[in-house]
């Protein structure tokens, strides 16, 4: 049985389409997969990442309008209506392709609260004052430099796999390997316990299946 850590980019790469295999995996838990795990701050982080999605879109948008103004005041330009045509078009396919991120970060994240096998690791106050300490007082202990979440969400896991499930195998999925990839991460994660690092679930099925065959 096998205890699979995952953080936000986990949730982020469902809403974007960016990993079907994340998806398909939450929806229909394989029995060998004991429990995936994952901090509750991750749910913050994630309703934060989607706030900075709509930003882009909304500025995005704004640019459009412009175009669309200065396009429907040309009328000498032979392309000015054709140019006009698909700016509204794009318009409307990007608040589209923003609301498909909405109801999907929205739909998964309900999933994973309701998911029986779905754990979450609660910001207890040992991790508090052990990330505050570095972060105020021992600032080069840091693991993860220049990104305060992504520490809080290395200490929660951290903590939380040296605590539980001594008797099983425990793996790591994140897709943020600029961060949780680098040499010095994956040492520490092995010391807590956690065997393999996985970029992308698809990687990760792979060697779940093969550890059943």
């Amino acid at each position: 049985m096998v205890i699979l850590y995952v953080e936000t980019n986990f949730l982020m790469a469902i809403a974007k389409g960016q990993d079907l295999e994340a998806k398909e995996l939450l929806r229909s838990v394989p029995p060998s997969i004991h429990r995936i795990v994952i901090p509750e701050i991750c749910y913050i982080e994630a309703l934060n990442r989607w706030k900075k999605e709509k930003y882009y879109a909304d500025e995005f948008e704004k640019e459009l309008n412009k175009q669309i103004n200065n396009s429907s005041r040309d009328l000498a330009s032979p392309h000015a209506k054709s140019f006009l045509t698909s700016l509204e078009q794009t318009l409307i396919l990007n608040q589209a392709l923003l609301n498909d991120i909405q109801v999907r970060l929205f739909e998964y994240i309900d999933l994973l609260i309701q998911t029986a096998k779905v754990e979450e690791i609660k910001l207890d106050t040992t991790i508090i004052r052990n990330i505050s300490k570095a972060v105020i007082l021992q600032p080069d202990t840091l693991i993860i430099k220049r990104d305060l979440m992504d520490n809080l969400i290395l200490h929660c896991i951290i903590s939380h796999a040296k605590s539980y499930y001594s008797t099983q195998k425990k793996v790591f999925l994140s897709g943020n390997s600029k961060d949780f990839g680098k040499p010095e991460v994956i040492k520490i994660l092995e010391t807590a316990g956690i065997e393999k690092y996985f970029t992308n679930t698809n990687n990760f099925l792979g060697w779940l299946n093969s550890q059943s065959s």
